[in-house]
């Protein structure tokens, strides 16, 4: 009976020590950014872009989903995937990151500047500011 408790017990152990985690590399993360994107035909599309790294700190894929509001089919929504690389850009006379997502696919890149400490703004196709008086900005989360 000791054998039994003690071959259990050791299982225990060893399946405890099994399941625990490697520790997580600092320079590997995800940033994301959230918000709600102007919309011509609805509320406005709830957006969160995940911008992944990798271990190395290194722009890596990126993950965004776009939900319409107020919309019939508002319980659906878009994930695109995809590669991303980090870019930096003048704006007002200052250097500021840009994240270009899709940078080998012109038609279906989408481009962010981050040119608030917590926040990135959507820029056009051309990599321009969009010219309007509503929020093109996503704050991280």
């Amino acid at each position: 009976m000791k054998k039994t408790l003690y071959a259990l017990g050791l299982a225990g152990t060893l399946g405890l020590a099994a399941c625990q985690s490697q520790p997580i590399d600092p320079k590997a993360s995800n940033t994301v950014y959230q918000g709600v994107l102007p919309c011509a035909d609805c509320a406005g599309i709830k957006t969160t872009l995940t911008l992944y790294r990798d271990q190395d700190g290194e722009a890596s894929r990126f993950e965004l989903r776009q939900q319409y509001l107020d919309r019939g089919d508002s319980g659906s929504g878009q994930v695109e995937r995809g590669n991303w690389v980090d870019q930096r850009m003048q704006l007002d006379g200052q250097s500021y990151p840009l994240y270009v997502l899709n940078p080998d696919e012109p038609e279906e890149q989408f481009r962010f500047v981050q040119n608030r400490r917590n926040a990135v703004e959507m820029l056009n196709a051309d990599g321009q500011r969009i010219d309007s008086d509503f929020n093109y900005t996503l704050m991280q989360q």
